[in-house]
């Protein structure tokens, strides 16, 4: 039953809402021009500065009594690593701490302590809590913190109450500036580079990449699952200067005997997700690969490897050299994601177990390629792609699954987004594309200069799939409410075809409640 929310609550999250909000503003601001230290002083002021990266005093807690943080960036995926990192060590019996951002309906989802999100009178408290701090502060010369700075300090005081022996903290936009770049992280994770936020991160994949290997530590392992050059090679580059011991997909692990659970199936009824195996290397107390461990190919030993030391900062626990793993996201680059989550839990010597991985194999992650069944109807599948490598990874899992049908899209995106890249990328699978916006939030671009990127995309591209017999004046669609486009997107479509919901966190928050009433989500 959904917890009842008070006026107080009203109250609190109306003054958390009037601060400086990036995610908010029509044309973002440039947040990464300023410096960490009023994130910093914020931690120090709520009583939390002995987890900060390089405190100014000697840190008055003992170490092995503190929460480990398991910090993570990228272009896309980070969310779904934080929330599966967050799934395998709840499994193994920890208190986890999970903040992710942008939340899809409520606040309270970015704060998820074993899972559930914070309540309203737990909002309540804590940002209350922050109040007397940030009046303060803006009395101050340092400055009252923004929306996020905010409530990346909610979400540390929030595990905190909860007695969390895990913090697994999502980076907001980039990492070396990045509020959640402030703490002392026990292991940094990037899932992936590509072209995003140019505006604040720079317009190319070596400045981004760059930037995401900000949050990497001396002397802290680092996982990568970003293969290819040039982004790669600035992360080495990056990890090689801080001292950081750095784990990288197809050098260090691999994946292999990947198989999609509806071979030889009718898509529309079988299930989503894949089966793979992974394969890695074998480390060596210090983080250093043993001799003989991954020779090429991939040595097929599957002999553990034991640590007799007791540290989580330094313990490398029972881990089989190759790992069988399913799961029930669907998606090619979600089987990267799970990899480089269980290798970086190895790195901090958790050992991933039968019980983290039948969690893996049961997640499931709103508003990533999540399936709705109409009772009669298309399939509906919400996506929150929102650049143009996650749309490239939400048209492969299209064709792939959904080969011969007739699909239909309904996009909507912000106007820091790439739009033409991304229609462009739409085009080959779906057989028309109605263009919307959302409307709580005023970053959308409007619908008109959706329409002229749609008009220009359709010109200039050969008709997408086998089945549009689309003219370039009929491939696209408006529609100013994004319900009707629904609406209209799945009466176009019809019973056999399928509805792809894109382009905008805010459109996927504006669209899956009704969605949720609609149908039966299949889980």
């Amino acid at each position: 039953m959904p917890h009842s929310k008070s006026a107080a609550y009203q109250l609190a999250t109306r003054w958390l809402y009037d601060r400086i909000d990036y995610e908010r503003m029509a044309r973002p601001g440039t947040r990464y021009r300023f410096t960490l230290d009023r994130m910093r002083e914020l931690i120090r002021r709520l009583g939390h500065g002995d987890y900060l990266a390089n405190p100014a005093s000697k840190p008055e807690s003992d170490p092995r009594t503190r929460a480990s943080i398991v910090h993570i960036a990228g272009t896309k995926g980070k969310g779904s690593v934080a929330t599966m990192t967050a799934a395998m060590l709840t499994a193994a019996g920890h208190r986890v701490g999970l903040y992710t951002s942008p939340h899809l309906v409520n606040l309270e989802e970015r704060f998820r302590v074993n899972g559930c999100p914070a309540s309203p009178s737990q909002m309540t408290d804590l940002i209350d809590s922050m109040r007397p701090i940030v009046q303060q502060m803006s009395s101050e010369e340092i400055g009252g913190p923004t929306f996020f700075e905010l409530t990346t300090a909610i979400a540390i005081e929030h595990f905190h109450r909860c007695d969390c022996d895990f913090w697994v903290l999502e980076t907001g936009l980039g990492g070396r500036l990045d509020s959640t770049n402030v703490f002392q992280s026990n292991v940094s994770l990037i899932s992936s580079i590509g072209l995003d936020h140019q505006h604040v991160l720079g317009n190319t994949v070596e400045k981004i990449a760059k930037e995401k290997a900000g949050i990497f530590k001396p002397g802290v392992p680092a996982v990568s699952g970003v293969t290819r050059p040039p982004a790669r090679d600035v992360i080495r580059d990056v990890a090689q200067e801080v001292g950081a011991p750095l784990v990288e997909l197809g050098r260090d692990f691999q994946i292999e005997s990947i198989t999609d659970h509806v071979s030889g199936a009718d898509p529309l009824d079988a299930a989503w997700g894949s089966s793979f195996e992974l394969a890695h290397r074998r480390w060596t107390r210090d983080n250093k690969p043993a001799e003989s461990s991954l020779p090429s190919p991939i040595d097929p030993a599957d002999a553990p490897v034991t640590s007799t030391e007791n540290s989580a900062a330094d313990a490398t626990t029972t881990f089989p050299a190759r790992t069988q793993v399913s799961l029930s996201l669907e998606g090619q680059h979600q089987i990267g994601n799970a990899a480089i989550a269980i290798v970086a839990l190895n790195q901090i010597g958790i050992s991933v177990g039968p019980e983290s991985l039948d969690a893996l194999s049961r997640l499931q992650i709103e508003a990533r390629l999540e399936r709705f069944r109409l009772p009669t109807g298309p399939t509906v599948v919400l996506d929150a792609a929102h650049n143009p490598d996650s749309i490239a990874a939400l048209v492969a899992t299209i064709r792939s699954r959904f080969a011969g049908r007739k699909t239909v899209g309904v996009f909507g995106t912000s106007v820091d987004k790439d739009a033409n890249a991304m229609l462009d990328g739409l085009h080959v699978c779906l057989d028309q594309i109605i263009l919307t916006r959302y409307h709580g939030n005023p970053r959308f671009v409007p619908i008109e200069t959706l329409a002229a990127a749609a008009q220009e995309t359709a010109a200039n591209n050969a008709p997408g799939s086998s089945t549009n017999t689309n003219t370039d004046e009929t491939w696209f669609a408006t529609e100013d409410d994004p319900l009707t486009a629904c609406q209209t997107a799945i009466e176009s479509a019809g019973e056999d075809g399928v509805v792809v919901i894109c382009g905008s966190f805010f459109l996927a928050a504006e669209l899956r409640p009704w969605l949720s009433g609609l149908v039966m989500q299949e889980c």
